[in-house]
């Protein structure tokens, strides 16, 4: 193993390190990652905490938390995962990213304080931002799910409010073959008490039995809680309660790339959270998250491109759906994808359900063990009828060669997963 970085390492030295303290790259479970952090101190890293997990919606979920808690005055932590760019983006305070010295000063304390425990890269993590959270006194600390629920490093913290976004078959190898195996690992989050938010409109009934099983009050989507959309399709507003079971309802909020659902969810956990109040739900309609349906130009040909993680089918659902709207408003546009995979992804499903939406198909590599081969995603589009534009060695390639054959009416869409999305870093700007 290498030896520690020394006290004048930087962040990548740090990072370095921290990838190559476990040679396993996932280890689930509580008890090693709880035992450093009870040796760091302990305790809970912020006067509340929320906890979201879910398949898909996370990431907007956490990003709603995160936006409606400032404007409402509180100090917030907010630990997401993966980055896209920078190891930063994972630890927020106050919607700003922790620089290098603060992520170095975290390490630094676990390292000290683990002695000979193993932690994967993302206990690493997870234990910094809990830190970095608990030094700067925050009021709430939103922390997102990065694997399951249950076992994931973030449930050493008991959730004020837990929150599931939506379950879907994904890491199927880690969580199970099943639904219902899946959402009871999810809501492993919940604790006996405390509120937890459901968002997913047909949960597997693994959700509300594993809440009634520990006394976790739950609160549904389409039951406790709801999103009306306006006959338009233009705008939508929450309907919940609070606290005291008192109705509350939102002006209109405009539809944005961001599913309401996962909004609402936001919403509602916050209603329900003690000691603070939701002066008001205010327009959640210009947010949005980096890589999740988000609208980019690109900097030097100055075209639109669209940016979106999706990894797994019920992700690229929702993309279809974007798609089937912004194809119905822009009926001359021609979608060009740029797309490459991880290898352990539903592949076929993902590319069965982008057909109807793409018109033509460039496929990628990332310079990863766990890629799949570009030509064997190529395979799965012409066997599903797709017009393949060709297979490229990076993303970087397959977009240049998308620009190349589109114009300007067109757009181009890059998916397939966290990997694919990050290799563009610097080569477009948010519209």
């Amino acid at each position: 193993m290498s030896t520690a970085p020394a006290e004048s390492a930087s962040l990548s030295d740090w990072l370095d390190y921290i990838s190559a303290v476990n040679p396993r790259e996932i280890e689930l479970g509580l008890e090693r990652v709880g035992r450093v952090w009870e040796l760091m101190g302990g305790g809970s890293p912020g006067h509340a905490v929320v906890t979201v997990a879910g398949t898909n919606g996370k990431g907007s979920c956490v990003a709603a938390l995160e936006y409606l808690l400032a404007a409402s005055g509180y100090t917030v932590g907010c630990y997401t995962s993966p980055h896209l760019f920078r190891f930063n983006e994972r630890v927020r305070i106050n919607r700003s990213e922790v620089d290098d010295e603060a992520l170095c000063a975290a390490f630094a304390c676990i390292e000290q304080a683990r002695g000979d425990i193993l932690l994967s890269y993302f206990e690493f993590a997870t234990l910094a931002g809990l830190w970095l959270f608990r030094e700067a006194d925050v009021d709430v600390a939103v922390l997102e799910v990065g694997l399951g629920g249950r076992l994931d490093a973030v449930n050493i913290i008991d959730a004020d409010v837990a929150v599931v976004t939506s379950i879907s078959l994904d890491h199927t190898d880690w969580l199970g073959s099943d639904l219902e195996g899946i959402g009871r690992e999810k809501a492993g989050i919940m604790r006996a008490g405390n509120p937890a938010i459901c968002a997913d409109p047909t949960p597997p009934n693994s959700i509300s039995l594993h809440a009634q099983q520990i006394g976790a009050q739950l609160y549904s989507i389409n039951s406790q809680f709801s999103v009306q959309l306006d006959e338009s399709g233009q705008s939508w507003r929450f309907q919940g309660i609070d606290r005291q079971g008192e109705a509350v309802q939102s002006d209109p909020i405009p539809v944005s790339s961001l599913r309401p659902d996962n909004l609402a969810a936001a919403v509602q956990a916050l209603l329900l959270l003690d000691r603070l109040r939701l002066n008001r739900v205010p327009d959640l309609g210009d947010l949005q998250v980096a890589g999740r349906l988000q609208s980019c130009v690109h900097d030097e040909s100055g075209r639109r491109l669209l940016l979106d993680v999706a990894h797994n089918p019920a992700a690229i659902t929702n993309l279809v759906a974007w798609l089937s709207r912004y194809r119905a408003a822009n009926p001359q546009s021609r979608i060009a994808l740029v797309m490459a995979v991880m290898a352990d992804k539903d592949v076929e499903s993902m590319t069965a359900a982008l057909q109807t939406g793409v018109d033509i198909w460039y496929i990628a590599q990332v310079d990863l063990a766990r890629c799949m081969p570009a030509a064997e995603v190529a395979q799965h589009v012409i066997q599903q009828g797709g017009k393949l534009a060709g297979t490229h060695s990076t993303v970087v390639g397959a977009l240049q060669a998308a620009l190349a054959d589109t114009t300007e009416h067109d757009l181009i869409v890059v998916t397939g997963s966290f990997y694919t999305v990050a290799e563009l870093d610097g080569l477009f700007r948010p519209l």
